[in-house]
């Protein structure tokens, strides 16, 4: 009985001094730093937001901006929107984000990422109606336009 709480102890002791000498090992090799990148090479974008409150208004975008436009929208009701932008205006991102909701028939919205493609005034106009009824006069209306100012 000695023997094997003898034998048993030293094997406990053994694994613990493996265990913290793997611990206070040392890599010696020679270990490169990560490169910085200079402050002057670092682009920032800047995003403008508009959504349902920004209807009408002018945003004006510094050189290499974008904008973001998120409204409400409900395809199971048949409605979508409809959007357009004028010539110089790239949508880069156009999609619908289902609701955060298990309730049947909720909304979610629909997001577009817009960039001007140079300095300049664009349109993004979208129209909120059922495909297949088209436009009317009643028909909710969204329009922004963008301001894209010089380098």
């Amino acid at each position: 009985m000695k023997k094997t709480l003898f034998t048993g102890t030293i094997c406990c002791v053994l694994i613990l001094a493996a265990i913290v000498l793997a611990g206070c090992t040392e890599n010696t090799s020679s270990s490169k730093a990560e490169p910085t990148i200079p402050a002057s090479t670092v682009t920032r974008v800047q995003t403008l937001f508009a959504n349902s409150t920004s209807n009408g208004t002018t945003l004006t975008v510094p050189p290499s901006g974008r904008v973001i436009v998120r409204l409400n929208e409900n395809p199971t009701t048949g409605f979508s929107w409809n959007a357009t932008v004028s010539k110089g205006l790239s949508i880069v991102s156009d999609s619908f984000y289902p609701p955060n909701s298990t309730i049947i028939g909720a909304g979610g919205y629909h997001e577009w990422t817009l960039v001007p493609e140079s300095a300049g005034t664009y349109t993004f106009n979208a129209v909120y109606i059922r495909p297949w009824e088209g436009q009317s006069p009643t028909s909710e209306t969204f329009s922004l336009i963008i301001e894209a100012t010089p380098v």
